[in-house]
């Protein structure tokens, strides 16, 4: 079950888009979000691929492909590049 957020979705996409754009540092948004400073890279990983729209609360999980999953693997014991960036493909 996702868990709930502690902060209202315009704030986080507000506080987000700041840290993206390089208004505040990653450890002021946190701050200001009263969150792990992981949490905004977190943040700003899903706003950069999915935009806005991908902060908001789901209800389910995503689900991946077997196809999508098994190239990811791949690319990861190949040694391309590190976790994130897979995550982020």
């Amino acid at each position: 079950m996702p868990q709930k957020s502690k902060i209202e979705v315009t704030e986080k996409v507000k506080i987000t888009r700041e840290y993206v754009s390089g208004k505040i540092s990653r450890e002021e948004a946190a701050r200001r979000a009263k969150v792990a400073p992981a949490s905004i890279a977190r943040w700003a990983r899903i706003y950069r691929q999915e935009g806005a729209l991908g902060l908001a609360p789901t209800k389910k999980n995503r689900v991946y492909s077997s196809e999508l999953k098994k190239k990811a693997v791949l690319e990861y014991l190949a040694g391309g590049c590190g976790l994130h960036t897979i995550c982020e493909k």
